[in-house]
């Protein structure tokens, strides 16, 4: 269309008032100039420079985009400008002065374009001209499938390169060149979309979610890859779900969640670490937990520190409080993603410390969008113990102990009666008498886990800000504060944490990037998880023995120590009063952690770059314990005061170069890291111990008298080589090969080197032509791997002949000297892991629905194992490399997208089963039995899971005397009677003996299982995490006291269903009650009634939060404002009748798992909280 336009003079007013409006615009513009942020100067002069080349240097140094019509704008052009220091628009105008050109600025876009005809030459008609159709503004907003606002999604015109990107409300303004009816829109994880904007000035965009997400990227170990290429069997949680559950460290995202990762709360005390297992457990006498690798730098449980920390010198080890968590100093808000490597395919880039799996670690970074981003994330708990046990009360007590010594006078005494006094003195033995306070029982009924449970409160504070992009800058900064204090009073954890990462392109191709994360934590500790009679003792465990008939506090309200359960009599045993034991001890715990991180990387060409990367974890640990004078233990009348300074300077280092690869050519695509790294760990131990304190005015080791102590030096160096190439063809066909070599100082001196290959390879079957244009399958991959990969949590000097102290005497005189005590073996070498997993991942409906299935087979070679050998050498045992053992298993992750629109429904889906199976042990394959806390309890043999329970079988309950004379001797039981358990004779000689004991159960269950739910309508969300455990036992270790039918503890309730007569069998598992069982039907051996079913299905969260709408509230300055409440471990379903059904009070040996000697409860909690972004 054509247009005549008129051209006349401007008449003098005119032009008078033009000049006044640019003189204004002028000084507007230099006010302007003077105030804008630093960020948008452009500090740089040009002389004769290209263009094209000054506008790549003005997106470098401010961030703003250009944007043009490459046919208007000449890039060859040659500009000067000699001034400094103009803002961006100021440094425009002069750059276009006397030019064709003019540009716009756009929510930091600059669209460049030519200017029209001259205008206001003349008001006088001179010609006509043809006017192009005219630039059409444009402003609109973009949304996802829920309304929720899309900030940075990517607006272009068609067929141009002028565009721009929402703000924070998903808001947009532009202006089209002239002609274009169409813009495009993207953005990352949505299905790019056109729509057409003829005759329109605004517009809202909804975009469809790509439920594929085919080119999502993840984190595999020394680089990163597209989901799509990946071989290997990893699995990536969202931050989302690590902050979904409320919890100390990030391992609580795992609850639940991933198949073939096991997480297990085996203590509830704040602070403690919980077992992770990945794919079962691989080895008898070395760690079993996953290598961490936070940021970069590779951290593990070493077990050789760890089991030394927080612990309590003159307490047995198997007694010792929960080993201190590594990943306790981590704050989950300030987590980006997990990556759990799960394969040997995956995890073989980690060699000698991928054994157990890899669990990859990244913290978050600056903001993509165009301003940064603050973030405010806060909630509180109100915490209480999960479950309590099901003990008897005063009158039921009172029965069972009167039936207790009945039977046990009976079977005992000739002519003995039930109607026969039975108070002090009565019978002439108090295993047949009562106690006094319960013969005239005053009604007191104290309930003891009421007495010592309370409830905790749990404080989060995270504050953070995520910057944009900024002189090729940008950084994430964060600080938090975490508090719990336990449900056992004192007992409390709090953490002050501060992360600071940094990336910056220093030059075109050098990138800097920088990561400091220091964090303080304090630990008040108390002496929860030990039986009644460990030193201090347990507090839990002292409770639940405490009888129902003992008040807790003498009339005058002071603790009751010498009217307790040690001074009942009438057969029963003593304890302290836990609530003596709370006050009296003190266990503090202080430690500085810092971990940093500097990387550089150049680009040497487009597809080729160099990183050097070097990295530091240094961890400071302090301990103080004091047990006070005020604590009588047991029936002593006298306390025992004790103090211990504890501490601990570990440093590491981590030096990695590494060369990467990327390069497509065609259809081929290859991706491959050559590198060499190297770490250093040194490791300084020192405590002191101090007794004999006059008074407890001075609770510190200077007023006690010093009586011991230790100092230890360690330290382990590790240097590696590695190579990874992964290649796909059409993206269709896939392949990984890695290999690493590992030098380390622990192993001996013949084998300190090991290798460690593996391939995988993959097949889209989606991509072939049979299936590409399937409306149904989405995604069909299947994969197949096979690698190496090894273990060396060993003792640094495990390979090494170690001299001890020891004295002896010369001429009548001890004399200081030293003694060999280890024997050296040069040829110690690491655990080899061999695994092959054969998996598929299957979409369909575009995702919708999604799949992935493995089968794994891994079998460890090389056990490292204490052997026996001749007491000639002088030594018993020496360290070797002996044994295999087998895991293998099934996994199965599906996830559907039931519902999207306004109303979203989706759901995550997981079950995975392992067998762990010893195949070899020594060259005898002879067992090896071990004790825990309570003697030899455990064996490990060929056939059966490391760390089996080992007893006698109960095969169920006499019911009369013939039953009894016709079963097989009883070599165990002096005097079997009706109602004591008759035992199996496993070996079929017709006789009870001990080589009757056998397995009597496994820690390893059967499966685990998962199910997560998350609703949401517009600015409503609900989710719910159900999660199972199926076929684990729990050697319930507490039983030896409160199950054993000897009333000489408050019991479990259970046993009020005991055997009471052939007409009263009670439930048919429950035997009799009896005193002194040990002299009769010996029902207190270990065996199958100890272990217990632990399988459980437990609600682990709930959790419904509400959007605020805050456009309509408050504006575009606030992106986001959700309040929540959350229900976690709201109920448990278990036939366990201990606390916990995941428990296991020996973390630091494979050998003894799944014990339950009185170990701190798990909570349930109730959590309100906030998130808020602006």
């Amino acid at each position: 269309m054509k247009k005549t336009e008129t051209s006349r003079p401007l008449p003098t007013k005119v032009r008078g008032r033009i000049l006044l409006y640019f003189f204004l615009l002028l000084m507007f513009g230099q006010v302007k100039a003077a105030s804008c942020t630093q960020e948008d100067i452009v500090a740089i002069s040009f002389e004769n420079e290209r263009l094209g080349n000054v506008f790549e240097m003005i997106t470098k140094s401010t961030g703003y985009k250009f944007f043009y019509e490459a046919t208007e704008v000449d890039l060859d052009r040659k500009v000067s400008i000699s001034r400094k220091d103009l803002c961006v628009e100021d440094f425009m105008k002069e750059l276009f002065k006397n030019t064709d050109l003019y540009f716009e600025v756009v929510a930091r876009q600059i669209v460049v374009k030519q200017k029209d005809e001259d205008r206001l030459p003349s008001m006088v008609p001179q010609k006509r001209i043809d006017v192009p159709k005219p630039q059409t503004n444009l402003s609109g907003t973009v949304l996802d499938e829920a309304g929720v606002p899309l900030p940075g999604a990517s607006i272009v015109a068609k067929g141009t390169s002028v565009g721009t990107t929402t703000d924070f409300d998903g808001k947009f303004t532009m202006t089209l060149p002239a002609g274009v009816t169409e813009i495009q829109v993207s953005y990352i994880g949505y299905r790019p979309k056109e729509v057409n904007v003829a005759g329109q000035t605004s517009i809202t965009v909804s975009m469809e979610q790509d439920a594929a997400a085919l080119e999502e990227v993840i984190v595999v170990g020394y680089g990163t890859l597209a989901k799509t290429k990946v071989t290997g069997s990893v699995v990536s949680i969202t931050p989302e779900t690590i902050v979904e559950v409320p919890a100390l460290t990030p391992e609580g995202a795992l609850i639940g969640q991933v198949s073939g990762v096991q997480v297990q709360e085996v203590s509830g005390e704040p602070g403690a670490a919980p077992n992770i297992r990945v794919r079962g457990s691989g080895s008898i006498s070395a760690g079993n937990d996953p290598l961490f690798v936070v940021d970069g730098i590779p951290i593990s449980r070493n077990l050789t520190s760890s089991s030394q920390l927080g612990g309590v010198a003159n307490r047995r080890a198997t007694f010792q409080p929960p080993t201190i968590n590594p990943l306790a100093t981590l704050n989950p808000n300030d987590i980006e993603s997990i990556q759990v490597l799960k394969d040997a395919s995956a995890a073989a880039i980690y060699g000698s410390r991928g054994g157990n799996g890899v669990l990859l670690i990244t913290t978050k970074k600056g903001s993509n969008s165009e301003e940064g981003v603050f973030s405010f994330d806060s909630y509180v708990s109100i915490q209480s113990v999960a479950n309590k046990l099901d003990l008897m009360n005063a009158e039921e007590l009172i029965d069972y102990t009167r039936d207790a010594r009945n039977n046990n006078y009976l079977a005992s005494v000739d002519g003995a009666s039930i109607n026969d006094p039975i108070g002090p003195g009565d019978r002439g033995n108090a295993n047949y008498e009562l106690p006094e306070s319960f013969v005239n029982w005053d009604g007191t009924d104290t309930d003891w886990q009421d007495l010592i449970f309370k409830t905790g409160i749990v404080q989060s504070y995270n504050f953070s800000y995520a910057s944009p992009v900024r002189n090729k800058t940008s950084f994430y900064a964060s600080t938090g504060y975490f508090s719990q204090t336990g449900v056992i009073d004192k007992a409390k954890f709090e953490r002050y944490s501060v992360l600071l990462n940094l990336n910056s392109q220093l030059a075109k191709k050098l990138n800097l990037d920088v990561r400091l994360a220091p964090t303080v934590t304090e630990n008040q500790r108390v002496p929860a998880s030990s039986p009644y009679f460990a030193a201090p003792p347990g507090i839990v465990y002292s409770a639940i023995v405490h009888s129902p008939t003992v008040s807790p506090y003498n009339p005058d309200g002071t603790i009751n120590q010498l009217n307790n359960q040690s001074y009942l009599g009438g057969g029963t045993t003593t304890a302290s009063n836990p609530l003596a034991i709370i006050e009296a001890v003190d266990d503090q715990i202080f430690q500085f952690q810092t971990r940093g991180s500097l990387a550089l990387t150049y680009d040497i060409l487009p597809e080729l770059s160099f990183k050097t990367f070097g990295g530091a974890y240094i961890n400071l640990y302090n301990q103080d314990f004091y047990r006070s004078n005020t604590l009588l233990y047991r029936n002593s009348a006298d306390g025992n005061p004790y103090g211990q300074a504890s501490s601990s300077t570990e440093t590491n280092w981590l030096w990695e170069n590494t060369l990467n690869w990327k390069k497509e050519f065609g259809d081929h695509y290859l991706d491959a890291v050559l590198g060499y790294t190297a770490q250093k760990d040194n490791l300084t131990l020192k405590q002191v111990l101090a007794n004999n304190y006059p008074d407890d005015l001075v609770p510190t080791i200077s007023g006690g008298q010093v009586f011991g102590g230790t100092s230890v030096k360690e330290q382990w160096s590790l240097l590696s080589s590695l190579f990874r190439m992964n290649y796909s063809y059409k993206d269709k066909y896939l392949f990984t090969g890695t290999i690493r070599s590992d030098k380390s100082s622990r192993f001996g001196k013949n084998n300190q080197t090991g290798y460690f290959p593996s391939f995988s390879v993959g097949w889209r079957l989606n991509e072939e032509s049979f299936l590409v244009g399937s409306e149904t399958v989405s995604e069909l991959k299947l994969r197949l791997s096979w690698g190496q990969t090894g273990n060396f949590e060993i003792p640094n000097y495990g390979a090494v002949g170690l001299l001890s102290p020891q004295n002896y005497n010369l001429g009548g005189n001890e004399i200081n000297g030293l003694v060999q005590s280890t024997i050296p073996n040069p040829n110690l070498t690491w655990e080899k892991s061999e695994q092959i997993d054969a998996g598929i991942e299957l979409g369909l409906f575009n995702n919708r629905v999604f799949l992935l299935a493995d089968y794994y087979d891994t079998k460890t070679r090389d056990l490292l194992l204490n052997v026996a050998i001749s007491s000639v050498s002088g030594f018993e045992t020496t360290l070797r490399n002996l044994g295999e053992v087998q895991n293998r298993g099934f996994e199965i992750a599906l996830s559907t997208k039931n519902f999207v629109g306004d109303f979203t429904w989706n759901t995550d889906i997981n079950f995975s089963t392992n067998k762990n199976e010893v195949l070899s042990l020594n060259e005898g394959n002879e067992p090896i039995y071990s004790s825990g806390s309570a003697g030899v309890r455990h064996v490990t043999r060929v056939g059966d899971p490391i760390g089996s329970y080992y007893g006698y079988v109960v095969d169920g309950i006499y019911q009369s005397q013939a039953e009894i004379d016709s079963a097989p001797l009883d070599t165990q039981a002096p005097d079997p009677g009706i109602g004591d358990f008759k035992f199996k004779d496993i070996d079929g000689d017709g006789e009870i003996t001990p080589d009757d004991r056998t397995v009597t159960g496994s820690y390893f269950p059967d499966f685990t299982w998962g199910i997560n739910n998350r609703f949401k309508y517009k600015n409503l969300d609900l989710s719910f995490l159900i999660q199972g455990v199926e076929g684990n036992e729990i050697l319930n270790l507490t039983s030896r006291h409160m199950k054993n039918g000897e009333a000489n503890f408050n019991s479990y309730a259970i046993f009020n269903e005991r055997w009471r007569s052939p007409s009263d069998p009670g439930n048919g598992s429950i035997p009799r009650a009896d005193r002194e069982s040990g002299n009769h039907g010996n029902n207190n051996r270990p065996s199958s009634f100890q272990v217990e079913d632990g399988s459980y299905v437990r609600l682990r969260n709930v959790t419904l939060g509400y959007t605020l709408p805050t456009n309509n509230l408050f504006g575009s300055n606030i992106q986001k404002l959700r309040f929540y409440v959350t229900g976690t471990n709201l109920f448990t379903i278990t036939d366990y009748l201990g606390y916990n059904p995941e428990v296991s009070s020996i973390t630091t040996n494979s050998l003894t798992p799944g014990e339950d000697y009185g170990a701190f409860p798990l909570t349930k909690s109730f959590t309100l909280g906030v998130n808020l972004k602006f």
